[in-house]
């Protein structure tokens, strides 16, 4: 069977090119391994991929599907003496003001099913067995309901996610981006205490010195919540993932307060050493897009929306080669790289700000100048065009991080439990 495109994965990057690609009239096939709907972590949506959202028409799906609003996110110290409340609409525009909190079971599917009805062929439990590209396109070898096929396209995508599966298949390199190893275990709760409006359907992110929890509203009952730490520090607790999480949960006044009422009601489920980016995304006639291009630590939600728009962006550029009569050319492949990379090292700055106890001191304070605040909004709502304005107010925020290590420019932070 031949293809105009084959995507691997049918998850939020996969969905967005095949939509992409079939609204311009390509055949296109969505090769995914599971069967939705199901559980996968990295809830929280931010705000500057609500544009892919509207491009692929899908917005307005998203709206009326009942998910939670985000309006903004929070930022408190474990111990209670700090916190920073960001509300998007202070800042940005209204189209940027809000976005939404999803189960993404759900909102996987919603995805899914989009692209099928824009006319995505769509195969679900079919597990890719091997890809090889050439110059001329791609053949891949999946199997499904026990049978074997062998299946032709002039482009693949790769959308599968920290598998990696072109990736490791054809063994490209990669980086860690500098950043420790780190764990994560996730379940969901009721019973947990919420913000007051409008602040309700923040992400609240609380800090501590070796790590930080999320609580993520995702319905009226139900809050996601994680513990990310280094994946030294777990191991030299000597506990088991989900004893540790409950007694950080018990070490942390921040924690005690909202989660004394909280009852699990899913199982524990676990991540560990996530933090890598490929160092080329693109070929002549494959592309990475995604956790599969890269995947940075989820303390700014950054996953869905690079998903989305790198899987846009990859759409256009074969679309664009498509009409040039070729193979992506060396100079996009180059540049489809850069451009991912750029969205990525936005928010690989402000997550090494998030970990630096001394520049999260500025993050955190309590006057920002209001010029840094306004571009320190913006990164954390997901604008990575980084125009001259915005880029130059960030230079500055993060030049104070780094005299702050020196000077105590702004108030210092304690971040010890008070003594019982």
């Amino acid at each position: 069977m031949y293809y105009d495109a084959i995507i691997i994965g049918g998850g939020p990057g996969g969905s967005t090119s095949g939509t992409t690609l079939a609204r311009a009239g390509k055949k296109v096939l969505i090769l995914e391994r599971e069967r939705f709907p199901r559980f996968h972590v990295g809830e929280s949506l931010i705000p500057y991929g609500n544009d892919i959202f509207s491009a692929i028409g899908v917005w307005d799906k998203m709206q009326a599907a009942g998910f939670m609003p985000k309006l903004g996110a929070e930022f408190v110290m474990g111990n209670s003496k700090a916190s920073v409340s960001i509300l998007f609409a202070r800042y940005l525009e209204k189209r940027y003001a809000h976005t939404f909190q999803v189960e993404r079971a759900r909102f996987d599917e919603l995805m899914l099913d989009h692209a099928a009805e824009s006319g995505c062929e769509v195969w679900q439990d079919a597990h890719v067995k091997s890809a090889s590209v050439t110059d001329d396109g791609a053949t891949v070898m999946c199997e499904r309901d026990g049978e074997m096929h062998e299946l032709k396209a002039r482009w693949v995508f790769d959308a599968s996610g920290r598998d990696a599966f072109l990736g490791k298949q054809m063994q490209l390199p990669k980086t860690d981006l500098g950043m420790p190893k780190k764990f994560a275990t996730f379940a969901h709760f009721t019973g947990v205490c919420r913000n007051e409006a409008p602040c309700d359907g923040h992400i609240t992110v609380v800090r501590l010195d070796f790590g930080w929890f999320w609580m993520i509203p995702l319905t009226a009952e139900k809050t996601s919540i994680g513990l990310v730490q280094t994946m030294e520090h777990f191991k030299s607790t000597g506990m088991k993932p989900g004893e540790c999480f409950e007694h950080v949960v018990q070490s942390s006044t921040e924690l005690r307060r909202r989660m004394k009422d909280a009852v699990r009601v899913s199982e524990f489920t676990f991540a560990g050493d996530y933090t890598y980016r490929h160092l080329q995304n693109a070929g002549p006639r494959w592309f990475l897009i995604g956790d599969a291009a890269g995947f940075i630590d989820p303390i700014f939600s950054s996953g869905v929306m690079l998903a989305v728009k790198s899987g846009y962006l990859a759409a256009q550029k074969a679309l664009a080669a498509d009409k040039a009569g070729g193979p992506l050319s060396a100079r996009a492949q180059a540049r489809y790289t850069r451009e991912v990379g750029k969205m990525c090292h936005v928010f690989l700055r402000l997550i090494k700000m998030f970990y630096d106890n001394r520049a999260f001191e500025v993050f955190m304070t309590p006057k920002p100048h209001k010029g840094m605040e306004w571009a320190v909004h913006n990164a954390v709502a997901g604008n990575t065009s980084t125009p001259l304005m915005l880029n130059l107010r960030l230079w500055a925020f993060y030049g104070v991080c780094a005299l702050q290590k020196r000077f105590a420019l702004v108030p210092r932070l304690d971040f010890a439990e008070p003594v019982a």
